[in-house]
């Protein structure tokens, strides 16, 4: 049984959706508090108010991954599609601690951000580079993208994401620095 109350501060409204049980797992019919207390038109308008007010708060701040996941992110991107380590690890770990800030939703984008973060050499960063642009493509499929792109390389059947319409292979760097396509969100 789930329930939501409303109660409008002018003390006369008072609004319940809810879905009532009945007895037996039998389902029960809908019951409202309007018929035992008198809702004015200003209390139904500011509850419905309410009601979209607060649905709108339940969604995340950004439409888009967040510009604190997606700077880092893109530094260690190119980086690596440069062959370079520079900045790479201190990428990382800004990475692992705005995402844990994020709570629940980037969870799995901080334990991977963590675990490149650690990556001693180029090789072990793109081999931890693979499952920390899964988490962020994933947590991107629920936020948005904004401008970002997600880009597939079949050769190591791996997907990232990225700014910009060139693409720069961050899992070959210059031995196959445009290998790969752009594809659609949700389709890898």
């Amino acid at each position: 049984m789930w329930q939501v109350w409303l109660i409008v501060n002018d003390g006369r409204s008072v609004v319940r959706l809810g879905n009532w049980q009945g007895r037996r797992g039998r389902p029960g019919r809908m019951k409202t508090m309007a018929r035992h207390v008198r809702i004015s038109r200003r209390g139904a308008a500011f509850a419905v108010s309410a009601v979209v007010l607060v649905l709108f708060a339940a969604q995340p701040a950004s439409a888009a991954v967040a510009e604190g996941l997606a700077a880092p992110y893109l530094h260690i991107q190119l980086a690596l599609a440069n062959d370079s380590m520079d900045g790479v690890n201190d990428a990382a770990s800004t990475m692992a601690a705005e995402a844990e800030g994020m709570g629940a939703p980037a969870r799995m984008i901080a334990a991977t951000a963590r675990a490149l973060a650690g990556a001693s050499d180029i090789e072990t960063a793109r081999a931890a580079f693979g499952p920390l642009s899964d988490a962020l493509i994933a947590y991107g499929e629920e936020v948005g993208f904004g401008e970002l792109r997600i880009a597939y390389c079949p050769m190591v059947d791996k997907s990232w994401v990225q700014a910009g319409s060139e693409l720069r292979n961050p899992f070959y760097g210059s031995q196959m620095l445009t290998c790969g396509s752009f594809v659609e969100v949700g389709s890898r």
